[in-house]
């Protein structure tokens, strides 16, 4: 049985990046998920269909290509205050990466989202995979907030306004331990180079994280409100 695994990046950058930028962040993802999580080497443009989402390709294994970089360097220079590169794995279907930068007028004056949707069979879903992957994607973005499986509706949700624990989720500059969290299942707390907080990544459940399953909702909820009682669970509106 094949399950949904989302992953979700949230951060705000000090200026709009540069499609370089952009490409190079896309790039080293693609290159963490192959050691960790998913193999394919080969992504695609997506379009306005099937049929134009599998013309030009965007990445392979020695990334960007140049149709690749063409066809994204147009669509960067159609509006400055927004871009959006989309790519999938056309070969399975069961793979694709959104990446989305804005320009805002109010608030944070830039944000950048990140969604990785993966289809994989629920027997090579492997704890210490998505821990190690989440930790390896962490390092690429400094202040990021990421979320893993957070595909269950709003209405179940304690706080439906903010970011959730879901199966996982990343707190970037903190250091918790596991007695600050008892609801969670685990929590590692890694250090950077320099000994200093990098962040905390805490995981709800031992399992994979079922939507559908009450329970897991319940751990899921529980986690969410212990989170925000410490100040740590930001809206969705400060991205």
């Amino acid at each position: 049985m094949k399950r949904n695994i989302v992953f979700e990046i949230y951060f705000n950058p000090k200026k709009y990046l540069s499609l370089l930028t952009c490409i190079e962040h896309v790039n080293n993802i693609l290159k963490i998920q192959q050691q960790y999580l998913y193999k394919e080497q080969d992504w695609y443009l997506c379009s306005t269909s099937k049929k134009k989402s599998s013309i030009y390709k965007g990445f392979d294994k020695d990334g960007v290509t140049e149709i690749g970089l063409k066809k994204m360097t147009q669509e960067y220079h159609k509006d400055k205050r927004h871009f959006c590169l989309a790519i999938w794995d056309k070969k399975t279907e069961e793979a694709a990466l959104v990446y989305s930068i804005y320009e805002q007028t109010c608030g944070q004056p830039f944000k950048v989202k990140i969604r990785l949707d993966y289809d994989i069979l629920l027997s090579e879903i492997d704890l210490n995979n998505i821990q190690k992957f989440c930790l390896a994607l962490s390092e690429q973005f400094d202040g990021a907030y990421i979320m893993v499986n957070n595909n269950y509706t709003p209405e179940k949700t304690v706080f439906p306004d903010r970011l959730s624990a879901a199966w996982m989720i990343y707190l970037p500059k903190v250091q918790l331990s596991h007695n600050m969290v008892p609801q969670a299942f685990d929590v590692i707390s890694p250090t950077d180079h320099e000994g200093h907080a990098a962040g905390s990544l805490v995981i709800t459940l031992p399992h994979f994280f079922d939507e559908k399953n009450t329970d897991d909702i319940k751990a899921v909820n529980s986690v969410d409100i212990k989170l925000r009682e410490l100040g740590l669970l930001p809206l969705y509106a400060d991205f």
